[in-house]
């Protein structure tokens, strides 16, 4: 017999299984996503500040070439316009009585960072571990920058908190060039050396706050695709589950059910009596069966048609339904020839029942085409009393049957349109309630 309760079970199992594995292989892959797109954006801000910095770095290492070229630039003194103390000859007179100030790479590089610095745009600063002017000396960063440079690095960089919030630093290295021996010959360098750097600084706090923005949209992007998707599986898995159960439900009746009555049949009753069976032999309880044959059907069918016959089978069988108990299991046993299992009666309380039936039968409403059809039914009772551990399932559904099968032969060579039951199972005289 179909187990469909296993079934259901082992569905909702495996329901449950889809939908962990479902929510854990959503989890991992939009995790993973949101993990590598930070990642990934994390790395392009690291680029792009990067790229910044170099690009500043060789701009001012370009001025500074271009300068030191020169030997230093002068300009015109002016209010604010300080001479270098730290160069032997800064200044110059000019041929038109104007006195002119040298500037030398390092000091324009610090004034163009001023400038810079002034926009709270960036700031740059060279400075080695023997500078010259002491302004010039280098801070933490840098000294960490330089100490990497006599290493064998040629560049350095920290994002930290600076005076602006967070700050990216850049240091890349300098080499002594011809230009420079000038001034830094008389401290030991020679060309080619790396004498020191330029550090290139500015802020980052709004390229942080956008990628933090980023991170908060995508995974506000990725909640809402993920619950997106769960419910878009959800729901095709939930049609599933329905068209699952109306199949389900059809093999079921297929398995178990009479397609022209709805009854059970034959498979299940059988199935069921030996449940049944087992269920009065544990208990002690008795269990009646009733055989039920529709009288001269072979005439209805030849007199009105096939057609006909099925609709007066339908007749039997509907009231078969209506006149059993809820627990009582009636059923098409083959052809015109239906079956009622009476779990916990003996046979004179189940031949009551059976005569109900008889006679609801025979005054059922005719179809159209039945309407001078005289459709009626005998029935054949037995029952069995079960003791506990005794028999087998096979003698006592035989001896059933078999006996159901005599008295519902008694009935049919006694008029028909009646119920009988074994002799010795009736409880007293046999009755003949037909007419």
């Amino acid at each position: 017999m179909l187990d469909t309760g296993r079934l259901a079970e082992d569905e909702r199992r495996a329901y449950r299984i889809f939908l962990i594995s479902l929510l854990g292989s959503l989890a991992v892959l939009f995790t993973g996503v949101f993990l590598g797109f930070n990642a990934r954006n994390a790395d392009f801000l690291r680029e792009v500040v990067l790229e910044r910095a170099q690009s500043l770095f060789r701009q001012i290492v370009i001025t500074r070439q271009w300068a030191s070229e020169y030997g230093g630039v002068y300009v015109r003194k002016a209010p604010g316009v300080e001479s270098n103390p730290w160069l032997e000859h800064p200044d110059l007179a000019a041929a038109d009585g104007s006195l002119l100030t040298l500037r030398n790479p390092a000091l324009i590089t610090r004034e163009i960072s001023e400038i810079a610095s002034s926009r709270d745009d960036y700031r740059f600063k060279i400075t080695s571990l023997k500078p010259l002017n002491p302004g010039n000396a280098p801070d933490d960063f840098e000294q960490r920058a330089l100490r990497a440079f006599e290493a064998g690095a040629l560049e350095y960089r920290e994002t930290a908190d600076g005076q602006a919030g967070r700050e990216f630093r850049y240091m890349g290295a300098l080499k002594t060039e011809r230009s420079c021996l000038a001034c830094h010959a008389k401290q030991g360098y020679r060309e080619g050396d790396i004498r020191g750097g330029i550090s290139v600084t500015f802020p980052v706090d709004r390229l942080e706050g956008e990628l933090r923005k980023n991170i908060v949209l995508v995974f506000g992007l990725e909640i809402l695709i993920a619950a997106g998707t769960l419910a878009a599986v959800l729901f095709f898995v939930i049609r599933l589950r329905r068209q699952l159960d109306r199949v389900r439900s059809e093999l079921e009746q297929a398995a178990t059910r009479d397609a022209l009555t709805g009854l059970y049949n034959r498979r299940y009753i059988l199935e069921r009596f030996v449940q049944e069976e087992s269920k009065c032999r544990r208990s002690g309880q008795p269990l009646a069966c009733a055989l039920v044959d529709a009288d001269d059907f072979k005439a209805v069918n030849d007199r009105f048609g096939h057609a006909a016959g099925d609709a007066a089978l339908r007749i039997i069988a509907e009231n078969l339904k209506k006149g059993v108990r809820e627990y009582d299991i009636p059923g098409r046993f083959g052809g015109e020839e239906f079956i009622i299992l009476f779990p916990g009666v003996r046979a004179a309380e189940a031949r009551i029942a059976c005569d109900r039936i008889r006679s609801a039968i025979e005054g059922a409403p005719r179809p159209p085409g039945l309407e001078s059809a005289r459709l009626t039914v005998s029935v054949g009772i037995s029952d069995t009393v079960c003791h506990h551990g005794a028999g087998t399932d096979r003698d006592s559904l035989d001896s059933l049957l078999s006996r159901a099968d005599e008295a519902l032969y008694r009935a049919k060579s006694g008029g028909k349109n009646r119920c009988e039951t074994c002799p010795d199972e009736s409880g007293g005289p046999d009755r003949n309630p037909g007419t």
